[in-house]
Protein backbone atom coordinates (compact mmCIF):
# COMPACT_ATOMS: atom_id res chain seq x y z
CA UNK A 1 0.00 0.00 0.00
CA UNK A 2 2.92 2.52 0.80
CA UNK A 3 4.74 1.81 -2.60
CA UNK A 4 1.43 2.20 -4.59
CA UNK A 5 0.80 5.71 -2.45
CA UNK A 6 4.22 6.53 -2.96
CA UNK A 7 4.01 5.75 -6.94
CA UNK A 8 0.76 8.11 -6.98
CA UNK A 9 2.75 10.96 -5.33
CA UNK A 10 5.29 10.59 -8.28
CA UNK A 11 2.30 11.27 -10.65
CA UNK A 12 0.73 13.89 -9.10
CA UNK A 13 2.54 17.48 -9.16
CA UNK A 14 3.73 19.60 -6.23
CA UNK A 15 2.20 17.33 -3.21
CA UNK A 16 3.05 19.76 -0.27
CA UNK A 17 5.13 18.03 3.18
CA UNK A 18 2.61 20.06 5.97
CA UNK A 19 5.02 18.92 8.62
CA UNK A 20 7.67 16.14 9.87
CA UNK A 21 7.57 13.97 12.94
CA UNK A 22 9.15 11.06 14.63
CA UNK A 23 6.37 8.26 15.47
CA UNK A 24 6.91 7.48 19.07
CA UNK A 25 6.02 3.94 17.24
CA UNK A 26 8.80 2.83 15.21
CA UNK A 27 10.71 6.07 15.41
CA UNK A 28 10.84 6.79 11.43
CA UNK A 29 10.23 10.40 10.62
CA UNK A 30 7.10 10.87 9.02
CA UNK A 31 6.10 13.22 6.16
CA UNK A 32 2.56 14.73 6.89
CA UNK A 33 1.71 15.04 2.80
CA UNK A 34 -1.27 16.48 1.18
CA UNK A 35 -1.96 15.55 -2.38
CA UNK A 36 -4.90 14.87 -5.10
CA UNK A 37 -6.37 11.62 -5.09
CA UNK A 38 -5.92 9.83 -8.73
CA UNK A 39 -8.37 7.49 -9.18
CA UNK A 40 -11.68 6.07 -7.22
CA UNK A 41 -14.44 7.46 -6.10
CA UNK A 42 -12.79 10.12 -4.27
CA UNK A 43 -10.59 11.10 -7.31
CA UNK A 44 -9.15 14.77 -6.89
CA UNK A 45 -10.17 15.08 -3.70
CA UNK A 46 -6.85 16.36 -1.50
CA UNK A 47 -6.08 14.16 1.14
CA UNK A 48 -3.71 14.37 3.78
CA UNK A 49 -0.98 10.97 3.78
CA UNK A 50 0.99 9.80 6.79
CA UNK A 51 4.33 8.86 4.50
CA UNK A 52 6.99 7.08 6.81
CA UNK A 53 5.61 5.48 9.56
CA UNK A 54 6.18 1.42 9.67
CA UNK A 55 3.78 1.22 12.59
CA UNK A 56 1.59 -1.29 10.43
CA UNK A 57 3.79 -3.30 8.95
CA UNK A 58 5.73 -3.81 12.47
CA UNK A 59 2.12 -4.63 14.06
CA UNK A 60 1.79 -7.00 11.07
CA UNK A 61 5.11 -8.90 11.43
CA UNK A 62 4.79 -9.50 15.25
CA UNK A 63 1.36 -10.94 14.58
CA UNK A 64 3.46 -13.60 12.15
CA UNK A 65 6.01 -13.89 14.67
CA UNK A 66 3.28 -14.34 17.52
CA UNK A 67 1.42 -17.30 15.52
CA UNK A 68 4.42 -19.05 14.84
CA UNK A 69 5.31 -19.43 17.77
CA UNK A 70 1.92 -20.74 19.26
CA UNK A 71 2.18 -22.99 17.06
CA UNK A 72 5.44 -24.34 17.53
CA UNK A 73 4.60 -24.18 21.39
CA UNK A 74 1.16 -26.11 20.44
CA UNK A 75 3.29 -29.24 18.59
CA UNK A 76 6.18 -29.05 21.54
CA UNK A 77 3.45 -29.54 24.26
CA UNK A 78 1.97 -32.35 22.10
CA UNK A 79 5.55 -33.95 21.43
CA UNK A 80 6.28 -33.96 25.07
CA UNK A 81 3.45 -34.81 26.76
CA UNK A 82 4.54 -33.58 30.02
CA UNK A 83 1.40 -35.80 31.44
CA UNK A 84 2.82 -38.74 30.50
CA UNK A 85 6.94 -37.70 30.29
CA UNK A 86 6.13 -36.39 34.31
CA UNK A 87 4.69 -38.64 37.03
CA UNK A 88 1.68 -37.54 38.31
CA UNK A 89 3.28 -36.92 41.52
CA UNK A 90 5.61 -34.06 40.31
CA UNK A 91 3.11 -33.14 38.30
CA UNK A 92 1.44 -31.51 41.74
CA UNK A 93 4.67 -29.45 42.21
CA UNK A 94 4.48 -25.88 43.13
CA UNK A 95 6.93 -23.97 45.42
CA UNK A 96 4.55 -23.05 47.76
CA UNK A 97 3.78 -27.23 48.62
CA UNK A 98 7.34 -27.61 48.82
CA UNK A 99 8.84 -27.78 52.67
CA UNK A 100 12.36 -27.48 52.83
CA UNK A 101 13.43 -29.86 55.97
CA UNK A 102 16.74 -27.31 56.90
CA UNK A 103 18.44 -23.83 56.04
CA UNK A 104 19.77 -25.09 53.13
CA UNK A 105 17.20 -26.24 50.66
CA UNK A 106 14.98 -23.13 51.98
CA UNK A 107 17.69 -21.03 50.87
CA UNK A 108 18.15 -23.45 47.24
CA UNK A 109 14.01 -22.48 47.54
CA UNK A 110 14.55 -18.84 47.86
CA UNK A 111 17.16 -19.03 44.73
CA UNK A 112 14.81 -20.34 42.39
CA UNK A 113 11.81 -17.93 43.38
CA UNK A 114 14.16 -15.27 42.38
CA UNK A 115 15.14 -16.87 39.27
CA UNK A 116 11.49 -16.83 38.16
CA UNK A 117 10.85 -13.76 39.60
CA UNK A 118 13.24 -11.84 38.10
CA UNK A 119 13.27 -13.75 34.61
CA UNK A 120 14.51 -12.66 31.57
CA UNK A 121 15.07 -14.10 28.23
CA UNK A 122 17.93 -11.79 27.44
CA UNK A 123 20.03 -12.97 29.86
CA UNK A 124 20.73 -17.35 29.85
CA UNK A 125 21.99 -18.10 33.53
CA UNK A 126 22.14 -22.05 33.76
CA UNK A 127 21.64 -23.88 36.60
CA UNK A 128 22.93 -27.12 38.13
CA UNK A 129 21.00 -28.56 41.10
CA UNK A 130 22.99 -31.51 42.84
CA UNK A 131 22.07 -32.91 46.02
CA UNK A 132 21.08 -36.60 47.45
CA UNK A 133 17.84 -38.30 46.17
CA UNK A 134 14.78 -37.15 47.92
CA UNK A 135 15.93 -33.63 48.83
CA UNK A 136 13.68 -31.43 46.43
CA UNK A 137 15.50 -30.99 43.18
CA UNK A 138 12.70 -31.80 40.32
CA UNK A 139 10.30 -30.52 42.43
CA UNK A 140 11.44 -27.55 42.51
CA UNK A 141 13.02 -27.72 38.77
CA UNK A 142 9.43 -28.90 37.84
CA UNK A 143 7.62 -25.70 39.69
CA UNK A 144 10.11 -23.41 37.72
CA UNK A 145 8.74 -24.38 34.67
CA UNK A 146 5.02 -24.26 35.55
CA UNK A 147 5.30 -20.84 36.81
CA UNK A 148 7.10 -19.23 33.77
CA UNK A 149 4.80 -20.94 31.49
CA UNK A 150 2.08 -19.51 34.14
CA UNK A 151 3.73 -15.77 32.91
CA UNK A 152 3.68 -16.75 29.63
CA UNK A 153 7.30 -17.70 29.15
CA UNK A 154 7.80 -21.17 27.45
CA UNK A 155 9.27 -23.28 29.53
CA UNK A 156 10.37 -27.69 29.01
CA UNK A 157 10.88 -30.34 31.80
CA UNK A 158 12.63 -33.37 30.32
CA UNK A 159 13.80 -36.65 32.94
CA UNK A 160 17.06 -37.18 30.69
CA UNK A 161 16.53 -41.17 30.14
CA UNK A 162 13.06 -40.12 28.94
CA UNK A 163 14.86 -37.48 26.31
CA UNK A 164 16.72 -40.64 25.26
CA UNK A 165 13.70 -43.10 24.69
CA UNK A 166 11.94 -40.14 23.19
CA UNK A 167 14.58 -39.83 20.98
CA UNK A 168 14.62 -43.20 19.64
CA UNK A 169 11.00 -43.30 19.23
CA UNK A 170 11.94 -41.23 16.24
CA UNK A 171 13.54 -43.81 14.35
CA UNK A 172 10.56 -46.07 14.06
CA UNK A 173 9.04 -46.15 11.07
CA UNK A 174 5.52 -44.78 11.93
CA UNK A 175 6.92 -42.05 14.33
CA UNK A 176 5.09 -38.49 13.29
CA UNK A 177 8.36 -36.81 14.00
CA UNK A 178 11.95 -37.23 13.64
CA UNK A 179 14.98 -36.20 15.63
CA UNK A 180 15.28 -32.96 13.95
CA UNK A 181 11.66 -31.84 14.75
CA UNK A 182 12.50 -32.58 18.34
CA UNK A 183 15.95 -30.48 18.05
CA UNK A 184 13.66 -27.54 16.60
CA UNK A 185 11.32 -27.56 19.22
CA UNK A 186 13.52 -26.98 22.08
CA UNK A 187 15.70 -24.70 20.12
CA UNK A 188 13.32 -21.74 20.88
CA UNK A 189 11.66 -22.57 24.12
CA UNK A 190 13.11 -19.70 26.96
CA UNK A 191 13.92 -22.46 29.69
CA UNK A 192 15.18 -26.07 29.28
CA UNK A 193 15.09 -28.30 32.25
CA UNK A 194 17.16 -31.90 32.38
CA UNK A 195 16.28 -33.48 34.86
CA UNK A 196 18.34 -36.67 36.24
CA UNK A 197 21.78 -36.06 34.74
CA UNK A 198 24.28 -39.03 35.03
CA UNK A 199 20.84 -41.48 35.57
CA UNK A 200 20.89 -42.61 31.70
CA UNK A 201 22.47 -45.72 30.75
CA UNK A 202 25.94 -46.20 29.23
CA UNK A 203 27.63 -48.97 27.67
CA UNK A 204 30.10 -49.61 30.31
CA UNK A 205 32.36 -51.58 27.82
CA UNK A 206 31.69 -48.32 25.54
CA UNK A 207 33.82 -45.97 27.49
CA UNK A 208 31.75 -42.45 27.40
CA UNK A 209 28.86 -44.07 25.42
CA UNK A 210 29.40 -42.16 21.88
CA UNK A 211 25.74 -42.25 20.98
CA UNK A 212 24.11 -41.07 24.59
CA UNK A 213 26.51 -37.94 24.98
CA UNK A 214 26.61 -37.26 20.99
CA UNK A 215 22.81 -36.48 21.22
CA UNK A 216 22.44 -35.27 24.77
CA UNK A 217 24.52 -32.43 23.74
CA UNK A 218 23.34 -31.39 20.93
CA UNK A 219 20.16 -30.41 22.22
CA UNK A 220 22.33 -29.03 25.62
CA UNK A 221 23.87 -26.97 23.17
CA UNK A 222 21.89 -26.27 20.42
CA UNK A 223 21.11 -22.54 21.63
CA UNK A 224 23.21 -20.32 24.02
CA UNK A 225 20.62 -17.93 24.33
CA UNK A 226 18.27 -20.52 26.44
CA UNK A 227 17.90 -21.16 29.86
CA UNK A 228 19.12 -24.64 31.06
CA UNK A 229 18.50 -26.15 34.37
CA UNK A 230 20.23 -29.40 34.92
CA UNK A 231 19.94 -31.72 38.09
CA UNK A 232 21.85 -34.67 39.19
CA UNK A 233 22.37 -37.06 42.47
CA UNK A 234 26.17 -37.34 41.51
CA UNK A 235 29.06 -35.79 43.34
CA UNK A 236 31.06 -33.54 40.90
CA UNK A 237 34.00 -36.35 40.60
CA UNK A 238 31.09 -38.94 39.64
CA UNK A 239 29.55 -37.38 37.06
CA UNK A 240 32.59 -35.82 35.78
CA UNK A 241 33.37 -39.97 34.84
CA UNK A 242 30.11 -40.26 33.45
CA UNK A 243 30.04 -37.83 30.72
CA UNK A 244 34.08 -37.58 30.14
CA UNK A 245 36.16 -34.41 31.33
CA UNK A 246 34.88 -32.50 27.95
CA UNK A 247 31.52 -32.56 28.32
CA UNK A 248 31.65 -32.19 31.89
CA UNK A 249 33.28 -28.57 31.21
CA UNK A 250 30.85 -27.86 28.84
CA UNK A 251 27.96 -28.54 30.89
CA UNK A 252 29.72 -26.25 33.51
CA UNK A 253 30.63 -23.44 31.67
CA UNK A 254 28.54 -20.15 32.94
CA UNK A 255 26.65 -22.44 35.32
CA UNK A 256 25.65 -21.65 38.76
CA UNK A 257 25.61 -24.68 40.93
CA UNK A 258 23.24 -24.85 43.94
CA UNK A 259 23.73 -27.84 46.30
CA UNK A 260 20.77 -29.53 48.09
CA UNK A 261 21.82 -31.60 50.27
CA UNK A 262 19.47 -32.90 53.13
CA UNK A 263 17.29 -35.83 54.32
CA UNK A 264 14.82 -37.44 51.69
CA UNK A 265 11.71 -35.12 52.45
CA UNK A 266 9.68 -37.91 50.31
CA UNK A 267 10.29 -40.20 53.02
CA UNK A 268 8.55 -37.87 55.62
CA UNK A 269 9.17 -39.30 59.18
CA UNK A 270 9.14 -42.94 58.36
Amino acid sequence: MLRGIQEMMNNIPNPVILNTYQCEGCLQEVNVTEMLIAGGPDKGKVDRFYLGCKCEDMKLAKSVLDNDRKAKLNRMREVFDQKSLVNKALQKATFDNYIPPNLDLNDAKKSLIEFVETFKNSEAINILLVGSFGTGKSHLSYATTQYLIAKGHSALFLSVPKLLTKIKDTYNGDSKYSENDLLELVQDIDLLVLDDLGAEYTNARAGADNWVWSKLFVFFFSSRRRHTRYTTNLTAEDLEKKVNTRNFSRIMDNTKVIKMNGKDYRRKDF
